[in-house]
């Protein structure tokens, strides 16, 4: 079975590869970095822009099944995610979205895209044959980096480092994405909330990497059009999405349950404690 990641070559989409492959799928990745073609495991790396009606096509043509997960802070996001479901539905393949928790947020742009997504994949689903499956991951633990925190003896975050947020390990995401590909029956038409079990904040964070390592870090909000622009992000609508993120962030924070993840794994998610611990390399 032949299995298509989009947006491979990022963080999560690495992790989601190497579980698949581990699994034992034939994966096909793409993204629009060159480094996607380097993908341990990989049946085959495609560069590719899924802005591409032409390019997506040429794509899933050859996969049974598609991963999809958006490109960050992209405005055709939604677009690619209608367009992905038409393909796939008219050709009965399977399709695996990975969204968001709580997407009817509207102070958050990234979010609606994905609740459009979703829309449009439940309508079609109604008079189209085809599998799909819905993941809403919470915010990903991976956006704190302890080895950068160690180098930098700081954790550097664009919002109020007092808010409080959930997170999911990407790894548990990837291990629900196995189960979903692997039944794919069984999961059809769910929509999944995938949290875990930490709720924190930055200074939280920072106060636990402070006892696991004893060092002395702190927590820092930095400037935001300083961390954009030290980002190299300069497009007009992801430098938008950003501020509606750090603005909803800094204002409510971001919340979730994680008894779903817990069913859908059979044991307690992965916690921040244990998913740092596995991320220190000094």
């Amino acid at each position: 079975m032949m299995i298509l990641v989009t947006s491979a070559a990022g963080h999560t989409g690495r992790v989601i590869v190497s579980k698949l492959v581990a699994a034992g799928f034939d994966v096909k990745a793409t993204d629009i970095n060159p480094a996607v073609k380097d993908l341990p495991g990989i049946r085959e790396g495609v560069v590719a822009d899924l802005t591409r009606a032409d390019e997506i096509d040429k794509l899933i043509a050859d996969v049974d099944s598609v991963v999809e997960i958006p490109p960050l802070f992209v405005a055709e996001e939604a677009d690619i995610g209608k367009y992905l479901t038409d393909q796939l539905a008219a050709a009965h393949k399977q399709f695996i979205f990975i969204s968001v928790t709580h997407p009817i947020l509207s102070t958050l742009r990234q979010h609606l895209m994905k609740r459009d997504v979703e829309e449009h994949m439940i309508y079609t689903g109604m008079v189209k044959d085809y599998q799909y499956t819905i993941l809403q991951p919470m915010h990903y633990m991976h956006n704190f980096n302890p080895n950068v925190v160690h180098e930098t003896g700081a954790y550097n975050i664009f919002y109020d480092i007092n808010t409080k947020l959930s997170y999911v390990a990407p790894e548990d995401v990837g291990d629900v994405v196995v189960e979903v590909a692997q039944n794919p029956e069984k999961h059809n038409k769910a929509t999944y909330e995938l949290v875990g079990t930490d709720y924190a904040s930055p200074v939280d964070l920072v106060a636990l990497y402070n006892r696991l390592t004893g060092e002395h870090a702190v927590a820092k909000r930095v400037d935001m059009t300083e961390f954009l622009n030290q980002a190299g992000i300069q497009n007009v609508y992801s430098r938008d999405a950003f501020r509606h993120l750090a603005d909803t962030y800094s204002k409510w924070g971001l919340d979730g349950n994680s008894n779903v993840l817990r069913l859908l794994l059979g044991r307690k998610p992965t916690s921040y404690e244990d998913y740092m611990k596995q991320q220190i390399k000094f």
